[in-house]
């Protein structure tokens, strides 16, 4: 009996967990760049394209987390939209072998971005590290583990691309190997 009395004053604590149709949004627009040398990988880059599709599933998924109002989940969507209206943006969650290791915001990085675009090859506009987010990022994206870093980079959005359908190629490359990905 006291047992039981015990148990009914515990609440039960779940940890989140990303909806089925957020994940699904998020694997259609991921693709996977390895670069090996000597049969080991030395670079793996998962990047995830926030297209308008991820941005609208991101937004669902956080107003449904946070329990958002219409009018504050409106405000997000919008503030989202203007984004992809200005940036083609990507989040990176990239792991490096102990032995290669190199921040791709450093100085001197060991690796470059590129981003081909309406046929112009770009340089990132920023690349900045999502370590202040990192918790936030793990809660949506249970792959990043902590081995990985988390970056976000955005490219310039061309003029001629169409509502964000230009076909885009992501490219990564250094002295140890390149890898393209097309989006």
């Amino acid at each position: 009996m006291l047992f039981l009395l015990f148990l009914t004053g515990c609440s039960v604590v779940t940890r989140n967990a990303a909806s089925g149709s957020f994940k699904d949004t998020i694997a259609r627009n991921t693709k996977r760049i390895t670069i090996e040398r000597d049969f080991t990988v030395v670079m793996s880059m998962d990047i995830i394209r926030l297209s308008r599709q991820v941005r609208q599933a991101y937004v669902d998924e956080y107003a449904g987390t946070y329990m958002l109002s219409k009018a504050a989940k409106q405000a997000m969507l919008e503030e989202q939209k203007a984004q992809a209206k200005q940036w083609d943006a990507f989040f990176l969650i990239v792991y490096t072998s102990p032995r290669t290791y190199s921040s791709l915001n450093s100085d001197d990085p060991l690796w470059k971005l590129y981003l081909e675009s309406d046929g112009k090859t770009l340089s990132p506009s920023s690349l900045s590290r999502m370590e202040s987010q990192r918790e936030l990022m793990k809660g949506f994206f249970p792959e990043i583990n902590s081995w990985d870093e988390v970056y976000l980079v955005k490219f310039p959005r061309q003029a001629g691309e169409v509502k964000g359908s230009a076909r885009l190629r992501f490219i990564v490359t250094g002295i140890l190997g390149k890898g393209d990905a097309d989006f």
